[in-house]
C-alpha cells in the first residue's frame, strides 16, 4: 500500500510546475528548525521572559509572607505551563523547517511553506524592488524581499514567512536559513544577470521600434501610495508606554508602596462602627472575628473575596513598613452621609471604599449588617491576635 505524502504532487521539490525550458535552478534549500526557534519565534527570549516572570512572582509571594515551599508549589504550576509553551514552539519550529522549501531560478524566487495549508508564492526578479538581508552572529539569519508597490501577497498565509508589521506592502522572507551570506551572494548574481539579460533585450527591442513609438512616456509617481507605509512611531509609542507601565507595577509590587489611601477628617459623625480581625484558615479560608466580643460574623471561602483579601494585603504592607505586628484591629465605619470607611489606627491610613465602586462597598459592608448575627458562632479557642499574627497569608490565599 502506497502512502501519498504531503508534496507528492509537485514536479520538482518546492515547485509546483515544471519550469520553462529557459529557466534552470540556482539553488535550493529549506529553514534550519534551530535558527527559526531562536531567530523567528524567540524561543531563548521567551523563556528569559518567563524565568523573570516566575522569579518576581515567588519574590513577591515570599515578600507577602508565604512560606518557601507554599511560593514554590505556587511558581512550579506556572512554570510547567511554560515549559510547554516553549515547547510547542519548538515543534512547530521543527514541522515549519521540513515544510517549507526556497528555490532560486534565474528569473524568481519561489516559497513553498506552511504546515497544515501549503502555499507556493512565486517572485519574478522584475517584481523585487529591494532585499534586505539579516545576519546573525552564528552566520544564520533571512533574507527580505521588498516587492513593488500593487503586489498581492497574503500576509496571513504566507505567516511566519513575512516580515512583522507590513501588513499593505508585505514582505515576504526567506527565514532560518544558515549560511545566509552565501545565499544572499547567489540571490544577487541572479538578479543582477536577469536584470543585465532584460536590459539587454528591452535595448534590442528599442531601436527597432519606430520613433513615434519611443516617446517617452510620463513618469510614473507613487502618488497617494506613499502615505500607506505602515506608522512605526505610534506602535513605538505604544509598546513604550506598555513598557513604562509594566516596570512601573512591579517596583511599586517589589517595594511595597502604592497611591495613597484617600485621607478624611474626624469631624463627621459616624453612624456604625465595628472593630474586625482576620482569621486565616489551613484549609485557606478567612474568619472574620468581631474583636468587641470574639464572636465570627463571616467566612471567606478559599479563592472569594478577591477583593477584601487585596485590601488587607496593602494594609498589612503598610504595617511592616512601620514595623507594626498584627495584634491592633481594623475599623470599619458607616458615616452619617453613607460613606463606608475602612481604617488602621496603627498606620494612621483611612480608606473610602466608594472611591473602589459599588461592589466594593457590598463586599465590606456587610460586615457591619452581620454585625450581632454571628455566621458562625464564637471563635475558636485560639486567641484572633495569635492566629492572625501574620495576615500576609490572608493575601496569599488569593
Amino acid at each position: 500500500m502506497n502512502t501519498i505524502l504531503e508534496h507528492d504532487y509537485e514536479v520538482a521539490p518546492g515547485l509546483p510546475q515544471a519550469l520553462p525550458r529557459d529557466e534552470h535552478i540556482v539553488w535550493q534549500g529549506s529553514s534550519d528548525a534551530r535558527s527559526l526557534a531562536l531567530g523567528t519565534f524567540h524561543v531563548r527570549k521567551l523563556a528569559v521572559y518567563f524565568a523573570a516572570l516566575l522569579g518576581l512572582r515567588l519574590g513577591l509571594q515570599l515578600l507577602d509572607g508565604a512560606s518557601v515551599a507554599t511560593a514554590l508549589s505556587g511558581v512550579a504550576v506556572l512554570a510547567m505551563l511554560a515549559a510547554i509553551v516553549l515547547g510547542l514552539m519548538s515543534v512547530y519550529a521543527s514541522l515549519l523547517a521540513r515544510s517549507t522549501v526556497f528555490t532560486i531560478t534565474n528569473r524568481r524566487i519561489v516559497i513553498r511553506c506552511g504546515v497544515a495549508v501549503p502555499l507556493t508564492v512565486n517572485l519574478p526578479f522584475s517584481r523585487i524592488d529591494a532585499v534586505d538581508v539579516r545576519e546573525r552572529g552564528d552566520r544564520s539569519g533571512e533574507i527580505a524581499l521588498v516587492p513593488e508597490r500593487g503586489s498581492r501577497v497574503s500576509y496571513v498565509l504566507l505567516w511566519p514567512m513575512v516580515k512583522p508589521w507590513r501588513f499593505v506592502r508585505v514582505q515576504p522572507v526567506l527565514r532560518g536559513l544558515c549560511d545566509v551570506a552565501s545565499v544572499a551572494a547567489i540571490l544577487a548574481d541572479a538578479i543582477g544577470a536577469d536584470a543585465k539579460e532584460t536590459a539587454t533585450a528591452e535595448t534590442s527591442a528599442r531601436e527597432t521600434r519606430r520613433p513615434a513609438e519611443t516617446a517617452e512616456k510620463p513618469s510614473e509617481s507613487a502618488g497617494w501610495r506613499d502615505w500607506l507605509e505602515y506608522p512605526r512611531m505610534p506602535l513605538a509609542a505604544a509598546t513604550s508606554l506598555a513598557l513604562v507601565a509594566l516596570i512601573s507595577v512591579a517596583l511599586l509590587r517589589v517595594s511595597g508602596a502604592g497611591p495613597e489611601p484617600v485621607s478624611v477628617g474626624s469631624a463627621e459623625p459616624v453612624a456604625a462602627e465595628i472593630a474586625l480581625a482576620f482569621e486565616d484558615r489551613d484549609d485557606g479560608s478567612v474568619v472574620v472575628v468581631d474583636v468587641a466580643d470574639g464572636s465570627v460574623i463571616d467566612v471567606l471561602e478559599p479563592g472569594t473575596n478577591g477583593f477584601v483579601r487585596g485590601m488587607l494585603r496593602s494594609l498589612v504592607r503598610a504595617r511592616r513598613a512601620v514595623d507594626a505586628g498584627a495584634e491592633a484591629p481594623f475599623y470599619l465605619r458607616r458615616m452619617a452621609s453613607g460613606r463606608l470607611m475602612l481604617s488602621d489606627a496603627v498606620t494612621g491610613q483611612e480608606i473610602d471604599l466608594r472611591a473602589f465602586g459599588p461592589s466594593s462597598v457590598e463586599a465590606f459592608g456587610r460586615f457591619l449588617e452581620l454585625e450581632g448575627r454571628q455566621a458562625g458562632g464564637t471563635a475558636e479557642p485560639d486567641s484572633t491576635t495569635e492566629s492572625s499574627a501574620e495576615l500576609a497569608a490572608v493575601a496569599s490565599t488569593q
